[in-house]
């Protein structure tokens, strides 16, 4: 029977590309579901919460969304304009999602259309029908690309409240090991449990809020709390190996 479980469960991977590859599924699984649920929420909205707004809700959190990321992130580590990068990407996706399927000329077209008889007129009536869905769901994958934009260009942030909160880390252990500090397993246990949800917080809570939310007050207290995680994971750590 042990054998036969120890087969069964999956093999974790032992090289660093492995373990890397499957941690970028496990990143872009955590994407979609974020995904997922934002257009969910949306849906829902449109028939109970918002049904007069209909799509305009998510076209307004769009054009909220573009107008922090240009004024919030003229710069960055990572891109020398991403401002201008992010609009050709967003261009891009409407172009795919909205030109080059049709999407377009039906929505110009369908009232026309639905007054006729025949196969188009169904399809521009169904198209009327699930307007409001068919609309919302493009602005909300190009608000999610956007936030998604903002994650990226935010990583420096979270890098360097690791590393200010290792040193500091670091700093109050060597104090507590050549001093009379107490040790607990507890806290330390408790606070390392938290590093991994606190990292990936932002990539569920921003992605898939349903309002626009500026992303200091979700990315800010999300890499405070990190540190504070990480500070108080390696002040208790044991105090010999």
């Amino acid at each position: 029977m042990a054998e036969q479980k120890t087969q069964q469960q999956p093999q974790e991977p032992k090289t660093f590309v492995g373990k890397a590859w499957r941690m970028m599924w496990k990143v872009i699984g955590l994407l979609l579901i974020s995904l997922v649920i934002s257009l969910l929420i949306e849906y829902v909205g449109i028939a109970l919460w918002w049904p007069d707004e209909g799509w305009k809700h998510s076209k307004d959190m769009l054009d909220t969304e573009l107008s922090w990321l240009d004024d919030g992130f003229k710069q960055s580590l990572i891109l020398s304009s991403p401002g201008a990068t992010i609009g050709v990407i967003l261009d891009t996706i409407f172009d795919w999602l909205f030109v080059k399927t049709g999407l377009a000329d039906l929505s110009r077209n369908a009232p026309a259309m639905a007054a006729n008889n025949g196969t188009a007129a169904y399809v521009a009536t169904a198209y009327l029908i699930a307007e409001d869905y068919i609309l919302a769901t493009m602005f909300v994958i190009m608000t999610f690309m956007i936030r998604l934009s903002i994650l990226v260009l935010s990583i420096p942030l979270f890098i360097l409240s690791i590393m200010t909160a290792s040193v500091d880390g670091l700093m109050r252990r060597d104090i507590r090991k050549f001093g009379a500090g107490r040790e607990s397993s507890f806290i330390y246990h408790r606070a390392k449990m938290m590093i991994v949800p606190l990292i990936f917080a932002p990539w569920v809570l921003y992605l898939a809020a349903p309002i626009s939310i500026h992303p200091q007050l979700i990315l800010i207290p999300c890499a405070i709390s990190l540190g504070v995680a990480i500070v108080v994971t390696i002040a208790t750590f044991k105090k010999y190996l």
